[in-house]
């Protein structure tokens, strides 16, 4: 199914973001940038049963009490306690899997979606993401836990794990039970940033791993900048779609829109509709029904 993230829409009120969204597409990703609510689940399961709705849940979401910058390499009780609350949501919202940024190999500060060095110096490793996937695994053995690529925010090739296309290979090989969450956008802006070929990196995770990827996450760039823009017809994340098209449909690979950063919503439609129709041998869109959602 084609998706877009209510990341996409510029508001704090998730179900005004969801009220935009819905003259779009009823497939919605539920993402972070939104104000905490105690009545946030029974809100969503009564908008959902309205609505028709079909949500994925990724990252930072549902908004805790009191913010924190979320780690998947972080074993810390605030992590899982944090993750255990998520899969409530993802449960209840009748949800296979959640999905989840790879994380961080140090503690940073975290300012308009940059990583900036902060003073602590705790060191987080490889094997603490193994240990939170044999968690998750363990507490929550009906859904699927994937995992996000990640690229050299802020320049820094050396904040993430999952950037670099052997590293996402590594990954993949060493925990058979967890599945990716392939983010384009990322793994354009590493490929430029790490030095590897972005098409030839895209199509070696699509061949390898086209059973185990879950989801893919779209967003133009310009190869430096996690950007955020809409998809366009030259745009290259459309050329993969549109080349990996029917793997994606056989795999049942949803696809996410990402797109944030437009001028008018009609643009975030634009590209829904783009995909959408790659995704649907190019048949007419049956879904959508109004030109603009303001």
């Amino acid at each position: 199914m084609l998706y877009i993230s209510t990341s996409s829409i510029q508001t704090n009120n998730i179900f005004e973001a969801i009220r935009q969204l819905l003259g779009i597409t009823r497939n919605i990703e539920l993402s972070g940038g939104c104000l905490y609510d105690d009545k946030l689940l029974q809100k969503l399961i009564k908008v959902k049963q309205q609505e028709g709705i079909n949500f994925l849940v990724h990252g930072y979401f549902p908004p805790p009490p009191e913010h924190f910058i979320l780690n998947f390499a972080d074993t810390s009780k605030k992590t899982r306690v944090f993750l255990t609350e998520t899969m409530r949501y993802v449960k209840s919202l009748g949800i296979g899997y959640y999905s989840i940024h790879a994380g961080f190999k140090r503690t940073f500060d975290f300012e308009n979606e940059l990583l900036f060095e902060s003073g602590d110096k705790k060191v987080f490793l490889l094997e603490n993401i193994e240990s939170n996937i044999e968690w998750f695994v363990r507490e929550f053995s009906d859904t699927k836990i994937a995992v996000e690529n990640l690229y050299p925010n802020n320049r820094n090739k050396e904040c993430c794990f999952m950037m670099h296309v052997d590293k996402i290979v590594l990954m993949m090989e060493r925990f058979s039970q967890m599945y990716l969450l392939l983010d384009l956008g990322h793994l354009k802006v590493s490929s430029r940033l790490l030095g590897f070929d972005y098409l030839e990196a895209a199509g070696l995770l699509f061949e390898k791993y086209s059973d185990r990827i879950v989801e893919i996450h779209l967003s133009e760039n310009d190869a430096i900048n996690d950007s955020h823009f809409p998809i366009y017809s030259d745009s290259a994340q459309y050329a993969i779609i549109k080349r990996y098209a029917e793997l994606i449909k056989r795999n049942k690979i949803n696809v996410t829109i990402e797109a944030r950063n437009y001028s008018s919503v009609q643009e975030l439609l634009d590209s829904y509709l783009l995909v959408h129709d790659v995704l649907t041998k190019n048949s007419p869109s049956t879904e959508h029904k109004s030109k603009s959602t303001r």
